[in-house]
């Protein structure tokens, strides 16, 4: 495993240095967050946070931190997921392909194709093979809107896992835990203080060889609490 040195690494190597000083992490974390986001440094912000605050914030403060919760890390199944959508779509393209091509059904189908061109009604003799026609192209459009839909998953996940880990060449194989601790903050804009509920998530996962990474929290959502 090979790993590049990027604004992410070394923006996670500041963070473990501010950690080492004290103040816990998620005060570490959290603080950086505001500073950034006073300064309007959507560079260093988007280092570690997928999410912005839109307002100016006047002050805030930490409330109380949240238990840490573990899931398995997604990302080598919504991987597997896609790649499995994608071979499902493949199949389906031949399938129909190798069907419309046979002899017997080719001269009517394009019949089919044809009225469905001109807009035509399908005589009741080849409504057969317009059910078929129009199963495969149904089953087309769907695998295809659930291929981009997983496309999109991975690279959500991909995203959030490079700003806790890293640049790291073999991110879409790491098995391990995603953990997540929610932590409740007063957020005062305007003069008015109002609270929030802050998510962080960072990757205790492990390489090729058993040896847990260095990872870091990442701010993955801030929404009011309610």
């Amino acid at each position: 495993m090979r790993e590049r040195a990027t604004a992410p690494a070394m923006a996670l190597a500041l963070a473990l240095g501010v950690a080492a000083c004290g103040g816990g992490p998620e005060a570490n974390v959290i603080n950086q967050y505001f500073t950034a986001l006073r300064a309007n440094d959507t560079n260093t912000l988007t280092s570690f946070a997928t999410v912005q605050f839109d307002q100016k914030v006047d002050d805030y403060k930490i409330v109380s931190v949240g238990p840490e919760t573990r899931t398995p890390a997604t990302l080598p199944d919504l991987v597997a997921k896609q790649a499995q959508l994608e071979a499902d779509l493949a199949k389906n393209t031949r399938d129909a392909r190798a069907w419309g091509n046979d002899l017997d059904v080719y001269p009517k189908l394009d019949q089919v194709r044809t009225a469905e061109q001109k807009g035509a009604k399908i005589p009741p003799a080849l409504e057969p093979i317009h059910q078929k026609w129009s199963a495969f192209n149904d089953k087309d459009r769907e695998l295809k809107k659930a291929v981009a839909d997983a496309k999109a998953a991975v690279e959500r996940e991909k995203r959030i896992a490079t700003l806790s880990l890293g640049q790291l060449e073999d991110l879409e194989t790491l098995k391990g835990d995603v953990v997540t601790k929610d932590v409740d903050i007063n957020i005062t804009v305007a003069g008015q203080m109002k609270p929030y509920v802050m998510t962080m998530r960072k990757y205790d996962v492990a390489g090729a060889t058993g040896t847990r990474l260095v990872s870091r929290w990442v701010v993955f959502g801030l929404t009011p609490k309610g």
